[in-house]
């Protein structure tokens, strides 16, 4: 049986020109910081933007970014709520900070309905905060939005790597479209991340710094544009979009 909601969810961002991925073999790599702050960049840079955190049981890109309790605007559906100039949506308001005892197949099925009913405007970009590792609900978000680009987080761990490298795998023998890699929280000079990129034939965006004081600076925009990940990804910015 067809699922109605599919074809209702392409005609949700049948206006957004490109949507970003950001992508991890396993959490805690600082996927949703980076999804939240390159958000910023793009807005800071002119374009029209996005932000949707999907990442249902740990949302987190309202938390980085300063946004306090919200509801959504009902029109024909939602409206995404405007932050920083940035319209923004998370499963967030839904759940609160209750833990949602849900399993793969409720959880795709929540997602699906989420992502049917968001109206989102006319935009240049949308990034996606997305579930960490290869889930349903991972799986389920490349078959309704299949045109998505896909940046790749990983830490220079060897744990981080050994599971980005397997998600890397799938998503060139399935053909999706992979931006690249950014190595986040680096601590030491290594090579090991540009190995792995060159190993798939795919480019080491940039080298983030671990930056001590990041934590002082979540819930605060102001404080994140002064951060070493603002100042890479804005100075990286043409290399992530492809348009270097």
């Amino acid at each position: 049986m067809i699922d109605a909601r599919i074809y209702g969810i392409a005609k949700r961002i049948q206006n957004v020109r490109r949507v970003l991925s950001m992508v991890s073999g396993k959490g805690g790599v600082g996927k949703s910081t980076i999804a939240s702050i390159l958000s910023l960049v793009l807005k800071d840079a002119g374009y029209r933007v996005g932000l949707l955190d999907l990442d249902f049981h740990g949302p987190a890109c309202h938390i980085i970014l300063g946004i306090g309790k919200f509801q959504y605007h009902e029109e024909h559906g939602i409206r995404p709520h405007i932050h920083e100039g940035i319209e923004f949506a998370s499963i967030y308001p839904f759940v609160q900070d209750n833990y949602v005892p849900l399993r793969g197949r409720d959880i795709s099925n929540a997602i699906t309905e989420f992502l049917s009913i968001i109206n989102w405007g006319d935009l240049d970009f949308l990034v996606i905060d997305m579930p960490p590792g290869m889930s349903d609900p991972f799986l389920d978000i490349l078959r309704y939005i299949p045109n998505t680009e896909h940046i790749v987080i990983t830490t220079p761990s060897k744990l981080a790597l050994q599971t980005v490298a397997r998600l890397l795998l799938f998503l060139r023998e399935q053909k999706y479209r992979i931006m690249g890699i950014i190595e986040n929280m680096k601590t030491y000079e290594s090579n090991i991340v540009r190995k792995l990129a060159e190993k798939v034939d795919t480019k080491l965006i940039c080298e983030i710094p671990y930056d001590g004081n990041l934590e002082e600076s979540i819930g605060n925009p102001a404080s994140l544009r002064k951060t070493d990940i603002y100042k890479e990804l804005k100075e990286k910015l043409p290399r992530i979009i492809g348009e270097e």
